[in-house]
């Protein structure tokens, strides 16, 4: 919801802009600078940042650390779904899980934790006058979660109930195989959990991976809202101070094996069709990567890019079609997806593909590059909407190995972005011969394009 609000306030920012009558008042460009932490390193190895931020009588909490899907054993796919569910609904070695929620509830505080791929998060938001009751709270949950039988058997079959729904909704089919028709189904990008794969996974499994993940050198807070910096500092020393434990040996994750182009075709009873096309995209810290969020504004990222133009407005084969370069680790997709009319698939596959051959054989007009520069100059405050996002960006930086001056900058290297730098990151990082596409609808209505293609099954 959040990432929809942004969006559209980015829209209509670009709207109004648009409508302004021309002016001869000379206007300095845009800088934006994000409110900046403080970042303090515990001799055992968390790393806190921490900003006051009075504006409102809470405060704000996000642990971060590495693990997550990308890295847990192939064996056991599915275990770092099971295992934060478990973990936050498990109570602690001190309190049961009604104990421990209920605790949560008298303080009116929300307190979740999720999966973010490659990293763990657990938030919290909560009172300012509770402050001291909610992260002694937070962290008892982090260092002696329980992980009771009883929570792992229904995180367990909340988690296979899942598998044996996720095909019921045939966009998510087209976007979870065109992960593994890319990645490859053994990739742990590109694989997915199994019924079997969840009901192998115990409670042990889920104690020695937070064994695994959950050591102070693993660690990262951010902290920010209403509170006193020297008595919060005190109080997370005392909670953290007498924790010890090494670096987690998380695996290395190989990169993906480059796919040659082709067409694979999913068979699901629906009036329309859905599509992906797309390859092997980006790692996270490219150099290019203002030019490429300029590429890809112009091509499907915006309400005014060719995708839209040529598949939409000028033909009507399709409510939307968008494109996404969202990097990973180790490598992200490039996919262009939109849903259509099954006897029209065709002609739009050909429609994107035609517009990703003319995206490495010209640059972008001036008008373009004009429109595709100032909507990403004007809409990237919206980033980060809250103090707290901003914080949080900050020691994202630092995860995940990246310039920590990397937002600081954005705008800047946005601006000095060219055409033929269009061109350049468009023949670096688009391959029309690999494409890779994917089709989910009915065989019976798309005709030759079904029966030529590479028949696939929804996992």
């Amino acid at each position: 919801m959040k990432a929809l609000l942004v969006l559209w306030l980015a829209v209509g920012l670009a709207a109004v802009a648009g409508a302004l009558p021309p002016t001869d008042i000379a206007v300095e460009p845009l800088q934006y600078t994000l409110p900046k932490a403080e970042r303090i390193a515990l001799p055992n190895g968390v790393v806190l940042y921490v900003r006051e931020d009075r504006d409102l009588p809470l405060i704000e909490v996000e642990v971060r650390l590495r693990g997550g899907r990308l890295y847990e054993p192939a064996a056991k796919v599915g275990l770092s779904t099971v295992f934060v569910r478990a973990w936050r609904n498990g109570g602690t070695q001190r309190l049961s899980p009604e104990a421990f929620n209920t605790a949560i509830e008298d303080m009116a505080a929300v307190l979740e934790i999720s999966d973010e791929g490659d990293t763990l998060s657990l938030s919290l938001s909560a009172l300012a006058r509770d402050w001291r009751k909610a992260i002694g709270l937070l962290t008892e949950l982090l260092r002696t979660p329980a992980f009771r039988e009883e929570q792992v058997r229904l995180a367990k079959e909340r988690t296979v109930e899942e598998i044996r729904r996720r095909n019921d909704d045939i966009a998510a089919i087209a976007s979870r195989e065109f992960a593994g028709f890319v990645y490859g189904t053994s990739h742990p990008l590109g694989r997915v959990p199994t019924v079997s794969s969840v009901q192998a996974i115990t409670r042990d499994d889920l104690l020695r991976w937070h064994r695994t993940l959950v050591t102070p050198c693993n660690l990262w807070v951010a902290i920010t809202g209403d509170f006193d910096r020297r008595a919060l500092l005190e109080e997370v020393r005392r909670l953290f101070g007498n924790w010890r434990g090494g670096t987690p040996a998380l695996p290395d994750i190989p990169p993906p094996p480059e796919q040659s182009a082709a067409v694979g075709f999913i068979s699901k009873q629906a009036e329309q069709a859905h599509l992906r096309v797309g390859h092997l995209g980006v790692p996270r810290g490219i150099p290019d990567r203002a030019a490429l969020d300029v590429l890809d504004y112009i091509f499907g990222g915006s309400f005014t890019s060719r995708l839209m133009h040529e598949i939409r407005d000028k033909r009507g084969l399709a409510y939307a079609v968008w494109s996404s370069f969202a990097p990973a680790k180790p490598r992200g997709l490039f996919v262009v997806g939109c849903q259509t009319k099954s006897e029209s698939a065709e002609e739009a596959i050909n429609l994107i593909r035609e517009q990703i051959v003319r995206l490495t054989q010209e640059p972008p007009g001036d008008e373009e590059l004009r429109q595709a520069k100032e909507s990403l100059v004007n809409s990237f405050v919206f980033r980060f909407p809250t103090v707290h996002d901003a914080v949080v960006a900050q020691m994202l930086l630092e995860i995940h190995g990246l310039p920590q001056d990397t937002y600081d900058t954005y705008i800047r290297r946005v601006q000095a972005v060219s055409a033929q730098d269009v061109l350049a990151v468009a023949r670096k990082y688009l391959n029309p011969d690999r494409l890779r596409v994917l089709v989910v609808g009915d065989g019976k209505k798309l005709g030759k394009l079904a029966a030529q293609a590479k028949r696939l099954q929804a996992r």
